[in-house]
């Protein structure tokens, strides 16, 4: 057996234990685009919290709706930071992918929207008693990443809808999805995406404030 054969065979290998085991991936926060400059400040201040509403099933109907390897849908440490699952060509659900212990998906999104508000001349600040500083509620009704197969080529996606309350101001949501293609899936390409999301709900909050 070739070298070049041997070393292919063992990639598939560890591919395939990827796909059948549980993964933990980070994400970096979203960063401030350079193109929009400093922010000038609006003498406002906002306090974000975010709420993970998603409804997770045992067995979805489709990729999209967030669901566990081990049918933990009830465990909030482990849903609190779910965001993908690993599929099979053929759609099998297989392995799930969770954010490290101690960062939640509340957390990121809330990084996420927390950078628009800043990109936008809000100062954000962590302390509720801050008593001119307005609420901002973010409920997360979805976030999550999934694997599309495909016969050349295939492809992680991540999709969000999230709604925003805030204190003195009209509500308004935010719906978001990102694609990225492949020929093969790896671990870091699910922190790619996820990332990925979390830029597009930077931007997509940025417009409406």
């Amino acid at each position: 057996m070739s070298i070049r054969i041997a070393l292919g065979m063992s990639a598939i290998v560890l591919l395939a234990g990827c796909v059948h085991s549980r993964s933990e991936v980070d994400v970096s926060a979203t960063q401030p685009s350079p193109a929009l400059g400093v922010a000038v400040s609006n003498g406002k201040k906002v306090v974000i919290s975010a709420v993970d509403e998603r409804n997770f099933q045992i067995k979805p109907r489709s990729a999209d709706i967030p669901s566990l390897k081990n049918d933990e849908i009830t465990d909030k440490s482990i849903t609190e930071r779910a965001i993908a699952r690993k599929r099979g060509d053929f759609g099998k659900a297989y392995g799930d992918v969770l954010l490290p212990s101690g960062r939640t998906v509340s957390g990121v999104v809330s990084e996420a929207v927390a950078s628009a508000y800043r990109q936008a001349g809000y100062e954000v600040v962590t302390d509720p008693g801050v008593g001119d500083a307005s609420n901002v509620k973010v409920r997360i009704v979805e976030f999550w990443a999934w694997y599309s197969p495909g016969f050349f080529s295939v492809a992680v996606n991540n999709k969000s809808h999230l709604k925003i309350e805030t204190e003195g101001a009209a509500d308004f949501e935010v719906a978001t999805q990102k694609r990225e293609s492949m020929q093969a899936v790896t671990e870091n390409d699910w922190k790619e995406i996820t990332e990925a999301g979390l830029q597009e709900i930077t931007l997509k909050v940025l417009k409406q404030l």
